[in-house]
Parts: C-alpha cells; sequence; structure tokens
C-alpha cells in the first residue's frame, strides 16, 4: 500500500514538473500545478515524503498556499512569476532566501533602505520583510478592510514584533478597534510606512522637533497653538530638550483621554515632572517647588486626596492647566505680572464669586515665604514654629517637675 502510494506521489511530483517546465513561459496565473502539492497539509506531507524530507509542523503549515483570492492585487499573477525557481522539483536549498517583492517594488525597497527596517548592507534582506506586514500571497490594497495594513490589522503586524501593547488600552488604539474609526492613529499614521526612522533620528516623524506636526495632521489648531507657546517656542527656536512635546504630556502609545477626572488629576503630577526638578529649573531661574507649594495648599491637597481616594470623581479645584492653560503656555516674566493678576482673576473668579483683586494677595505664589518674599507670613511661621513647641515644652517640663516634687514630698514626710 505504502509502495503505490509512494509511486503516485512521485508519479504526481512527475506530472507537476513536466507542467511546470511546458508551461511556464505562458503561465499566466494557472497556478494549480503549484497547487498539485502545497494545496494542504497533506499534500504538503505527501511531497515531502517522497523526497525523503522532514518536516516540522509549523513548517508544514507554511508551506501550504491558498488559491489566489478575487481581490488581491496581485490577481492574475502567477507562482513562478515570484518564485522563477519552483520550476525545478525538488526545489533548489535557499529558493526563499531573496526577496521577490524587490522584483517589481524596487521604489519601495529604496525607501525601506532608508529606514529602520532597512537590510544593513542595502540589499533586498530586510529587518522586517515585506510579507511580515503585507502577508505572503493574499496581498490587498491598504484601502481594502481584509489588508493586513488596514488600520484594524496593521496594529497586530506591529505589535508582532514591538512591545507597544499601551496602545490597545489608549484613546487612539480604542477608537480604532472598538469605535471603528478608521481615520484615527495608527502605529502607521505617526511613524510612517516604508520610511519609518528611529526618535532619535532628525528625519523620523516622532523626533522630538517633529511630534508636533505628526500629532498636528490631526490636532492641526492644538500643534499651532503649541509651537507658539513658550515649551513650542523654545523647541522650535532652539531644539531645547528640557521642554515637552505631546508625548511628554499625552503619553506616546498609552495615550489617555484628557477629559476624563482621572487625567485631571494627574496632570499636577505631569507638569511636575519637570518642574520639581531642581537642575532643569536652575538653568532657567525658575522655582523649583512649584509641584510642592501646590500639593501643599488647598487646591493641591484635595486634589491629591481625590487622586488617592477617587481619581474616577469629578475635581472641582484648581490644576495646573486652569491657571497656565493647556497647550498656550506662556512665559510669566514676557506676559508681565499686571496681565498674569487680571488673568488669574478671571480665573479665581470662576469658582470665587465675587472675588476682588486683593483676594489674589492671600496667595504666595508658588513660592516658599522667606524674609524677602512674602515676609510677614515667614515670621508668623517662624513665631508659631516657636512659640507652639516652647508652650507645649514648657508645661511638659512644668507637670515633670510636679511630679517629681510631689513624689519627693511624700518621701519626706
Amino acid at each position: 500500500m505504502e509502495s503505490k502510494r509512494f509511486m503516485g506521489t512521485l508519479h504526481c511530483l512527475a506530472g507537476v514538473a513536466l507542467a511546470l517546465f511546458l508551461s511556464a513561459p505562458a503561465l499566466a496565473a494557472d497556478d494549480s500545478a503549484c497547487l498539485e502539492c502545497h494545496g494542504s497539509r497533506q499534500q504538503v506531507t505527501d511531497a515531502a515524503s517522497a523526497m525523503d524530507l522532514k518536516l516540522t509542523p509549523d513548517r508544514i503549515g507554511k508551506l501550504v498556499v491558498q488559491p489566489a483570492q478575487t481581490g488581491t492585487v496581485h490577481e492574475g499573477i502567477a507562482c513562478t512569476d515570484c518564485h522563477p525557481k519552483a520550476t525545478e522539483i525538488p526545489h533548489p536549498a535557499g529558493m526563499l532566501q531573496g526577496n521577490p517583492c524587490a522584483t517589481c517594488h524596487d521604489d519601495a525597497l529604496k525607501e525601506l533602505n532608508k529606514s529602520s527596517h532597512r537590510d544593513p548592507a542595502g540589499g533586498s534582506q530586510l529587518r522586517a520583510e515585506c510579507w511580515a506586514c503585507h502577508g505572503a500571497h493574499n496581498v490587498r490594497s491598504v484601502k481594502d478592510p481584509k489588508s493586513a495594513v488596514a488600520p484594524i490589522n496593521v496594529i497586530g503586524r506591529c505589535l508582532t514584533c514591538h512591545n507597544k501593547r499601551a496602545y490597545l488600552v489608549g484613546v487612539h488604539g480604542q477608537a480604532v478597534q472598538l469605535a471603528g474609526l478608521d481615520v484615527a492613529a495608527t502605529c502607521v499614521s505617526c511613524h510612517g510606512a516604508h520610511d519609518i526612522l528611529a526618535p532619535s533620528e532628525a528625519g523620523s516623524r516622532v523626533a522630538r522637533r517633529n511630534i508636533s506636526f505628526t500629532c498636528g495632521k490631526c490636532h492641526g489648531r492644538v500643534a499651532d497653538v503649541y509651537r507658539k507657546s513658550v515649551h513650542g517656542a523654545a523647541l522650535m527656536a532652539d531644539d531645547n530638550p528640557d521642554v515637552p512635546t505631546c508625548v511628554d504630556c499625552h503619553e506616546a502609545h498609552g495615550t489617555p483621554d484628557p477629559t476624563t477626572p482621572r487625567f485631571r488629576l494627574a496632570s499636577p503630577q505631569i507638569c511636575g515632572r519637570c518642574h520639581s526638578n531642581r537642575t532643569m529649573m536652575a538653568k532657567y531661574g525658575l522655582s523649583a517647588n512649584v509641584y510642592n507649594t501646590y500639593v501643599a495648599d488647598f487646591h493641591g491637597t484635595t486634589a491629591e486626596l481625590f487622586r488617592a481616594t477617587s481619581p474616577d470623581q469629578p475635581l472641582n479645584q484648581a490644576v495646573c492647566y486652569d491657571c497656565h492653560g493647556y497647550h498656550d503656555v506662556e512665559s510669566v516674566r514676557k506676559v508681565g505680572q499686571a496681565q498674569i493678576d487680571k488673568r488669574l482673576l478671571v480665573r479665581c473668579q470662576v469658582c470665587h464669586k465675587g472675588a476682588t483683586a486683593s483676594f489674589l494677595s492671600a496667595w504666595t505664589e508658588h513660592y516658599i515665604p522667606s524674609p524677602t518674599r512674602y515676609a510677614p507670613i515667614y515670621w508668623v511661621r517662624v513665631f508659631y514654629r516657636l512659640v507652639i513647641p516652647g508652650t507645649i515644652g514648657f508645661f511638659l517640663l512644668y507637670i515633670a517637675v510636679d511630679v517629681w516634687g510631689r513624689r519627693r514630698n511624700r518621701r519626706v514626710s
């Protein structure tokens, strides 16, 4: 029985070889000869046995090829157009080591060889092969929902190599997956397709200087406002490495919804990452006590309490961006104190109805009172720091002396 099966398989292979040899020049899209061996797992197994080859189950699965489906971009192209050496039976070793895509898509190859996925030798052996993203045989147009690089599918392709699963829980990832919004940002929206570069390279879409333009493709008005702010202007003019970009505040992949109470409560910490850094703030002559003084006052203490106990409950206390703005943060020095006081009063009146200009004098800004700044408050604090411990210490000493005296009198009597 086995002998008959073996001979039958040999006849099959001989017939396939003859068919390929005779029809190779005119094989338009008739892949029936190839599918005689590659049409199913059993056919691949039988062909391998006939040639005394041992294949792993995984390898067998990879050698199974389904007939070309309608709607693919390569419809009408035969197997041997991409795999010309397949006409040799058995197939020569290393037949799949080349990149058959480069034969027609040399323009894409040139672009890829300038990207992070380039072939180090400048050839066609890319770090990310074409079929790793587009698929091998069922290649479809990017606009086709069934395409491997359609918005809903391209995420999975990139996550195969890049561990950036935070994207799946961010607002962009959820918009694509759950809301079906193909216009939401995917990996290629920010990083590009064939021309992907590392963030450290100047030409990268996600290089610090370029991030606002990349985000601005969707968030145009916000990006324009940011580039005019004290942070954006410093980045555009001097490539300042200290100022925040979009992803420093909103994260790169796991972008949270900025309209939620949770983001609002976390915002002081976001600002505090830079503004509590003493080394960084010293470079610009700014106070590094901004965050500490905020969390020490009524607004900050309440915000921290909400963040720790009820992070999803709306907060009715002021956070950093209520006073300083969102993307349009300005330099306090350039705007001037008079203008700052005017704007601040308007903001305070949102919660404190009827507040007047004198209301602002109750706030020490973000400075810790000292002998030279807010001196009355400083000396009052000094007074209480001396008087309260002194008073408590005096009475403790008084009680101790009284106890000692009473015990002594009892011994005498």
